[in-house]
């Protein structure tokens, strides 16, 4: 590594908060300790002559407690305090935070002015790192994905993987579910049965759906802007009191909305679901004389 590089090293590590060992970096990038010395020089040269850092009076120091060297800011220029707030408020009830969460505000914290950047980054790295997959791991990649129109495989706890077109993640019946498209059906998925989801390069075009099975449900206007805001809408007629509504939905979510809305919704088409679900409203009420 040569020097322009191993300034930026260090200089980068410096502003993201993190104090530095001279012996450890000079073993690191493989020169001695004399030219760390150096680097620390130019970089205070630089922190004092940069327009960027005028009147912050930022600089290296050494803290003899620890043993190691920090980037220090004397003054403080903020403009906001939003994602300070949102530290000091993690930190009073919690010691751990997960890889995303640090890397998501790590970005939110890229345009903020040097001062709070350098805060933000040293409260950031007192959180323990924890890099196991979880729900809102694979809730990001899917987003991402839907985001992007990108095509993505997903991988099971029975070890199957398969590649489909995904359309939205909702959280019903106490679980985050994952919706979509696979070999011209709507599918879902308790994304607590999957292990990895893998984004692909692949894009599709949301001309697929227009080819998509659709559901037709009625809707009382009470709850139509509800409806609306969760599922992809492809045509609705609007009355006095209902919605006609033909939506992009799984046969299973199609049978919990009518459930919590018995009122409020009628299940019209397809016919299969609609007999399929007075099989089940019959199986419910099987104890009952009614």
């Amino acid at each position: 590594m040569d020097k322009p590089e191993r300034l930026l090293y260090i200089y980068t590590r410096l502003l993201n908060g993190k104090k530095l060992s001279k012996e450890e970096l000079a073993q690191s990038l493989n020169v001695n300790i004399r030219s760390i010395q150096r680097d620390f020089s130019d970089i205070n040269n630089f922190l004092y002559e940069d327009q960027e850092w005028e009147g912050l009076n930022g600089r290296i120091v050494y803290e003899n407690n620890i043993g190691r060297h920090r980037l220090r800011i004397d003054r403080f220029k903020f403009k906001n305090h939003r994602i300070l707030n949102l530290l000091f408020r993690m930190k009073s009830f919690t010691p751990n935070i997960h890889e995303d969460t640090y890397n998501l505000i790590l970005g939110l914290n890229a345009p903020s002015n040097l001062a709070e950047k350098l805060l933000s980054n040293t409260l950031l790295n007192q959180f323990h790192i924890n890099r196991e997959l979880t729900e809102s791991t694979l809730i990001l990649k899917i987003q991402l994905a839907i985001e992007n129109n990108q095509m993505i495989s997903i991988n099971d706890i029975n070890h199957q993987t398969f590649k489909v077109i995904p359309i939205y993640t909702r959280y019903f019946n106490k679980r985050f579910w994952v919706t979509y498209l696979y070999n011209g059906n709507i599918h879902i998925h308790d994304l607590t049965s999957i292990n990895h989801v893998y984004q692909h390069d692949e894009s599709f075009d949301n001309s697929v759906f227009m080819k998509t099975p659709t559901v037709t449900i009625n809707i009382h206007n009470s709850i139509w802007s509800e409806i609306k805001s969760q599922f992809i809408i492809m045509t609705a007629n609007i009355d006095d009191n209902y919605v006609n509504a033909e939506l992009i939905i799984s046969k299973k979510e199609c049978f919990t909305l009518a459930l919590e809305f018995p009122q409020l919704i009628t299940l019209l088409k397809p016919s299969q679901y609609v007999e399929d679900f007075k099989i089940k409203l019959k199986s419910l009420f099987k104890n009952y004389d009614i």
